[in-house]
């Protein structure tokens, strides 16, 4: 069996699911590589039609922005059902 002597054995593995760092730079790399991988286009989450991957970035951030916003308004509270 072969061994590739360029493979990190401390690099950060996105299927970890682990903690994020308690280290803010290190934070803000992994929510910046969280938010890379979900712009990406998959089998499941094609790109639409004539969108690129830095257009569908910014739909998501404007997406999230605008549940933030919707979230924000609620303050916590439920409705009675």
């Amino acid at each position: 069996m072969s061994v590739d002597p360029n493979v990190d054995h401390h690099a950060h593995d996105p299927e970890d699911d682990d903690a994020r760092s308690d280290d803010p730079a290190l934070r803000e790399a992994q929510e910046l590589e969280a938010k890379m991988r979900r712009a990406l286009a998959t089998k499941e989450d094609p790109l639409r039609d004539d969108e690129s991957t830095s257009a569908r970035l910014r739909r998501l951030d404007a997406e999230g922005a605008a549940e933030g916003t919707e979230n924000s308004t609620d303050h916590g509270e439920t409705s009675a059902s």
